[in-house]
């Protein structure tokens, strides 16, 4: 079985508590009292990019549906949305895919006010196997499902 394979399994199947944010109450509590947010797409496997799943097409897909749903987009806002894909492919076949999208705000330390971070404070996620030649699609589709996830997380918590 190829490492990928192994490595996307272990990620899968870690046990819960191990998991750092997720969309419980107390998660989604974290975004109250946001106003706009920053949105970002960490860097993509360039075999994705190579059959156009690019960071572009990615970050356009996002905007535009959280634009939709009303949510005030401010590239230089410290608290954003990040959005991380993992694929694994064996030589060929469909791939496998792992999209989380989280929410990330600064923190300071209690026990020592001087380090300064950010950390996911609420987030979903969502496996997907897809053929090459639909991958774009699926994966576009994917990241809208999860931009509403966080838009009713986002409305819920900050009611007009």
């Amino acid at each position: 079985m190829d490492r990928r394979i192994l490595l996307l399994a272990a990620f899968l199947l870690l046990p819960p508590a191990a998991k750092p944010a997720s969309d419980a109450p107390l998660d989604r509590a974290t975004l109250k009292g946001l106003i706009k947010v920053g949105v970002v797409v960490d860097v993509i496997d360039p075999e994705l990019e190579k059959l156009g799943l690019t960071r572009e097409v990615m970050l356009s897909r996002l905007l535009a549906r959280l634009q939709a749903r009303h949510i005030r987009i401010d590239p230089g806002a410290t608290e954003f949305l990040g959005l991380r894909i993992v694929a694994v492919r064996n030589s060929r076949g469909p791939f496998a895919l792992a999209m989380t999208l989280g929410f990330y705000q600064p923190v300071l330390l209690v026990r020592n006010r001087d380090v300064r971070t950010s950390t996911q404070t609420w987030d979903v996620e969502t496996v997907l196997m897809a053929d090459p030649k639909y991958l774009v699609t699926a994966c576009s589709e994917s990241s809208d499902e999860l931009a509403d996830h966080f838009a009713a997380a986002f409305l819920g918590a900050n009611p007009e």
